[in-house]
């Protein structure tokens, strides 16, 4: 039986080293995600064989696993995790996984898995100087918002630092009353991840930016590197009555931090119609196809 342990901020150091052993462009490979999300999605991990091996099950759903890391035989790995969820009486599924993953998988276990493609766990990939500069008549609707926002307001960027956390989780609770969160289970877990990310700044050692009017925090995004081309963004917060400025803090934060990397990560739109739209407006040069793996019968 395949022992499992809890995520805390003390896994840090694990986990980090296992992600630097090969660079997936999955937004999934980043402690800062799994620390975020733990407790919405039951993640748990074990190393197997010198493999990390992630575990997660959103509220009464199939229990799942992300691609094991690590070097050596990913196999017998795997035929771990196939007898470990068959005593739970489960088939084993493996999610998340690139085209990459699934050659590695097929390659190990020849036709005993099912591969299924699911858009809405696919991660958006942008070239950082698209953000940035917002060039050409496609971003004119972005400059546009800017614009106003700019017109309007009377604003100061801010790198995110210790000093403004407070302000940031207070900012989250001002958009939350907007949001009625309260009313949205999917919210509430939303909050709970940004105010466990934000407690815990400086042990996860993300960057961030902020925007501020009139002295007060309307907007905030962190995010990190996680290859040596890529960012990704694993929040964005700004006063929806404030026209421009979500605009304004991704230009902002992508120009003062990630103007070295070629690539943006902005995470996958979970199937939500809004989300979706407001990712496809950032015209994504190409998309990280993630795909469900599900033993079969």
């Amino acid at each position: 039986m395949i022992e499992l342990s809890d995520i805390t901020i003390d896994s840090k150091e694990l986990f980090d080293k296992y992600f630097s052993i090969k660079q997936y462009e999955t937004s999934e490979f980043t402690f800062t995600n799994l620390f975020m999300w733990r407790n919405c999605f039951n993640i748990k991990y074990a190393i197997i064989n010198d493999f990390l091996c992630i575990f997660a099950q959103y509220k009464n759903n199939d229990p799942f696993t992300l691609m094991p890391i690590g070097t050596g035989d990913i196999k017998s790995v795997i035929q771990e995790l196939m007898t470990h969820f068959k005593q739970q009486g489960k088939r084993l599924i493996m999610k998340a996984l690139t085209k990459d993953m699934i050659h590695q998988i097929e390659s190990a276990f020849p036709d005993r898995f099912t591969f299924t493609f699911d858009l809405n766990i696919s991660d958006y990939v942008y070239l950082s100087s698209d953000l940035i500069h917002l060039k050409g008549k496609k971003f004119h609707a972005k400059r546009n918002h800017i614009n106003k926002f700019v017109s309007t307001y009377h604003y100061t960027y801010y790198p995110l630092t210790v000093n403004l956390i407070d302000e940031c989780i207070a900012a989250a609770d001002e958009w939350c009353r907007k949001k009625n969160c309260e009313e949205s289970e999917s919210l509430m877990y939303e909050k709970e991840a940004i105010l466990r990310a934000l407690n815990h700044f400086e042990r996860l050692k993300f960057k961030g930016g902020v925007i501020k009017v009139d002295g007060k925090v309307i907007a905030f995004t962190f995010g990190e590197q996680f290859t040596d081309d890529m960012a990704v963004i694993h929040v964005e917060k700004a006063d929806p009555d404030m026209q421009g400025s979500y605009a304004l803090i991704n230009q902002k934060f992508c120009e003062t931090e990630w103007s070295h990397v070629k690539y943006i990560n902005r995470e996958e739109d979970m199937g939500i119609p809004g989300l979706r739209k407001a990712k496809r407006s950032y015209r994504p040069v190409r998309m990280v196809e993630k795909h469900i793996a599900t033993l079969n019968e």
